[in-house]
C-alpha cells in the first residue's frame, strides 16, 4: 500500500510540474500577443491555446493541491466534535469525494469518447476536442486516487490537517 501512495504522489507531482509548464507557455504567449497586438500583429488562435492552456493547469493542479492539503477547509460544524467524531465526518466527506470525482473522470471519458466520435475540433487550429477531455479525466481519476490516499490516512488515524 505505502508503495501506490507513492506511486500516486509521484504522478501528482509529475502532473503538477506540466501544469507549471503549461502555465509558464501561456504567460509568454498572452505577453508576446499583447505585444504583437499593439504592433497590429497579433497572434491567431492565442485565446484558444491559453483557454486549453487553462485546463490543463486547472485540472493537473488538483491533485497534487489535495496532497499538500492546499484546500480550504472550512470546519465551523466540526470544530466543536471531539476527534473521533471528527475522524468520522472526515472518513465520510473524503468518501463522498471519491465517488463525486469518479463520477466527474466518467463524464470527462463519456465526452472524450463523444467528442472523438464525431470529430469535434477547435474553430482556429482545428484541434481536436477529445485528447484534452481525456487528459480532464484522468487528471480527475487522479484526484480521486490522491482522495483515497488520504482516506487511508484517516481511517488509520494519522491527522494532517
Amino acid at each position: 500500500m505505502k508503495r501506490f501512495v507513492a506511486g500516486i504522489a509521484n504522478i501528482d507531482k509529475s502532473l503538477y510540474v506540466i501544469a507549471g509548464g503549461v502555465l509558464a507557455c501561456m504567460i509568454i504567449l498572452t505577453l508576446c500577443d499583447v505585444i504583437l497586438r499593439n504592433l497590429g500583429h497579433p497572434i491567431t488562435g492565442s485565446m484558444e491555446f491559453v483557454q486549453y492552456g487553462g485546463a490543463i493547469v486547472f485540472g493537473f493542479s488538483i491533485p497534487y493541491g489535495t496532497l499538500l492539503g492546499a484546500q480550504v477547509i472550512v470546519d465551523i460544524a466540526t470544530e466543536k466534535l471531539s476527534p473521533k467524531k471528527k475522524r468520522v465526518v472526515q472518513i465520510i466527506t473524503r468518501s463522498i469525494g471519491i465517488l463525486i470525482f469518479l463520477f466527474i473522470a466518467y463524464n470527462f471519458s463519456i465526452y472524450g469518447l463523444d467528442a472523438r466520435r464525431t470529430g469535434e475540433r477547435t474553430a482556429s487550429f482545428k484541434i481536436p476536442y477529445y485528447p484534452f477531455a481525456f487528459a480532464l479525466s484522468f487528471s480527475f481519476l487522479l484526484q480521486s486516487f490522491t482522495v483515497f490516499c488520504d482516506l487511508l490516512k484517516k481511517v488509520k488515524g494519522a491527522d494532517h490537517e
